[in-house]
């Protein structure tokens, strides 16, 4: 089968002689919430399952989740991460803020990723930096931020608001209301060169259970390992993803994994 003209190993025939063209892969981070009201056995089993998957998964869930996690990975699922869900209230002010990433750090002393929900204003970014948080996924960059320390990767949707955070906007595909509500957005064409973090998460709560985030999460993982295996594209963790932008480049991932099928 004939290669697609913006797939990789496309090369141009001059005078006789195959020239090969380089193509940068898209980036691809996969990003899962855990529902809050699944008791600690039956998220520890979600954790387990996604071990399984072709490409790695970020589990991102509420802070009294993360010990329970963070025990999983010490037990073996090695390929897996968290970020803690840091709710809108908690940046009501800075004290609240240090006191909740404290009880995180206590959690799961080798946290390095945070995710943010909402409009909320992120006023004291460099909390996060002092507790070991490198990357902060979040509906919408903002606009009004000022005092950007490092250029962003061309076209990346992310900033450097602090020295040592970035901010990721995760992604946020058309889909109808129907589809919204069950999670399942139409699956984008990664451009080459582009970052896409994506959100397994339903529109509404009653769709966010483990039945439907497990059926959206190997949907994902399976339109991910296909382009990763056609050399299109790489999987990385949200923490792998921010360990990369602050060594001040694309490649190689830091977590860049494909499991062997």
């Amino acid at each position: 089968m004939s290669r697609g003209a913006g797939e990789p190993g496309l090369g141009c025939n001059l005078g006789g002689y195959q020239m090969a063209r380089s193509v940068p892969p898209a980036t691809i981070v996969i990003c899962a919430t855990l529902p809050q009201q699944l008791r600690a056995e039956r998220c520890a089993d979600l954790v387990r399952g996604a071990a399984g998957l072709p490409v790695p998964v970020t589990w991102v869930t509420a802070i009294d989740r993360l010990a329970d996690v963070g025990a999983e990975i010490l037990r073996g699922v090695e390929t897996a991460d968290v970020a803690v869900q840091v709710p809108v209230a908690e940046c009501a002010s800075r004290q609240r803020l240090r006191q909740f990433l404290v009880r995180a750090r206590q959690a799961l002393p080798s946290l390095a990723a945070a995710a943010l929900r909402g409009p909320a204003a992120f006023e004291h970014r460099a909390l996060l930096v002092g507790e070991g948080i490198g990357v902060v996924l979040v509906d919408a960059l903002d606009e009004q931020s000022l005092g950007l320390r490092r250029p962003a990767p061309r076209g990346w949707p992310c900033r450097n608001t602090a020295w040592g955070l970035w901010e990721v906007e995760a992604g946020q595909p058309r889909t109808s209301a129907w589809t919204n509500w069950l999670g399942l957005c139409g699956l984008p064409r990664p451009r080459a060169g582009s970052l896409h973090v994506v959100r397994t998460d339903g529109a509404m709560v009653g769709n966010n259970g483990a039945g439907f985030l497990t059926s959206r999460l190997e949907r994902w993982a399976a339109w991910a390992e296909k382009r990763c295996r056609r050399g299109g594209a790489v999987a990385t963790t949200l923490s792998g993803l921010g360990n990369t932008l602050a060594s001040g480049g694309r490649g190689p991932l830091a977590g860049s994994v494909l499991r062997a099928a």
